[in-house]
């Protein structure tokens, strides 16, 4: 029986851009309004995966011990007939922190930076 395909929303999730927001923090940098240079660029100065989760989680332990949540999250989704709040995570699992990274594209642009600068040295 051939593996079933299961469907990624290509969508970041509250976490997931919670992740994101805090990665770009951490280097002083912006998500928003950049050129796709600057954007592998980024990409490249960012640790892998289990240095960016410590990170991330380290971040979020600061801000949870000064009480500084920023918000909760809010579920819900179209034909809902309530929603729910979930509190500011003080913590992600490292597969919350992968799927960040994949989804926004960071992943394949810190790849290609990488691809970039070995033909560079080649040349």
């Amino acid at each position: 029986m051939p593996a079933r395909k299961t469907k990624v929303d290509p969508f970041l999730t509250s976490k997931e851009n919670i992740a994101l927001d805090l990665a770009f923090e951490w280097l002083g940098e912006s998500r928003v309004n950049r050129t796709m240079e600057e954007y592998r660029e980024i990409a490249s100065r960012i640790p892998n995966l289990t240095e960016l989760r410590k990170m991330v989680n380290k971040r979020l332990r600061q801000i949870a011990k000064k009480g500084e949540a920023p918000y909760d999250i809010c579920y819900f989704k179209g034909g809902d007939y309530g929603h729910w709040y979930e509190k500011f995570p003080t913590s992600l699992s490292p597969e919350t922190v992968r799927k960040a990274w994949v989804k926004s594209g960071m992943a394949e642009l810190k790849a290609e930076h990488r691809k970039m600068k070995r033909q560079n040295k080649n040349s």
